[in-house]
């Protein structure tokens, strides 16, 4: 890819442009915000991410049999719920510190997370329509696509993914197949079919009817 020409600035990374955006809904839509996760609002996606970034010792701890550390745990990860929406919002946009071992794992963690719960809290709104992602953000969704998709589908079926660029072949697991599927859609459609949204991925299923069944019964995502 060219480098940018003098004076204009190179997009920001896609896993951080989705950080903002999942920010900027999470502060329009609000904590009472519906999501297509059965019994998560908008304020257990944030809790499940603030957690997920920050609190990972602390939520260890808070399991720990050992009472004194159980408590500072359970302490710690009661601090989030005392904070207002905004400050809650505003650390998860400010996402790991700069030093942080983890920023600079951010692309590989993160931009297939942020981009899945982005739609968990986008399409369960009323009149949702898919976004129109950059090309070149959804050839990155396909490559995540590629390293995915045998751990995210498993099933007694061969599962063939179909993008515009081309398919992905995902064996069926135990080394015997009851037959094939085909699935078509764009790659973020795709990785929102794989992680189980099947209420609103926009996708097609092509396969015999009993492929098509034991897919339906297989499991999906993590």
């Amino acid at each position: 890819m060219d480098s940018p020409a003098p004076g204009i600035d190179a997009p920001a990374p896609f896993v951080r442009r989705e950080r903002e955006a999942l920010a900027d809904d999470l502060v329009g839509f609000g904590p009472d915000a519906p999501t297509i996760l059965d019994g998560w609002s908008a304020a257990e996606l944030l809790e499940h991410l603030l957690v997920r970034e920050h609190g990972v010792l602390a939520a260890a701890a808070a399991r720990s049999p050992l009472a004194p550390l159980r408590r500072r745990g359970q302490e710690a990860l009661a601090s989030f719920g005392e904070l207002t929406w905004a400050q809650q919002v505003a650390i998860f946009r400010a996402g790991h510190r700069r030093f942080s071992p983890l920023h600079a794992a951010d692309r590989a963690l993160n931009t297939v997370e942020y981009l899945v719960h982005h739609e968990d809290l986008r399409r369960a709104r009323p009149g949702w329509e898919p976004r129109a992602l950059p090309e070149a953000d959804e050839r990155t969704v396909w490559k995540y696509l590629g390293l995915m998709s045998r751990l995210l589908i498993r099933a007694g079926v061969d599962v063939v993914l179909v993008g515009p660029s081309g398919g992905l072949r995902v064996p069926a697991r135990g080394g015997q197949s009851h037959g094939s599927v085909r699935v078509h859609g764009a790659p973020t459609e795709l990785l929102l079919w794989a992680f189980g949204r099947d209420r609103v991925a926009r996708v097609r299923l092509e396969g015999e009817a009993d492929a098509l069944l034991a897919l339906r019964e297989a499991d999906r995502g993590f």
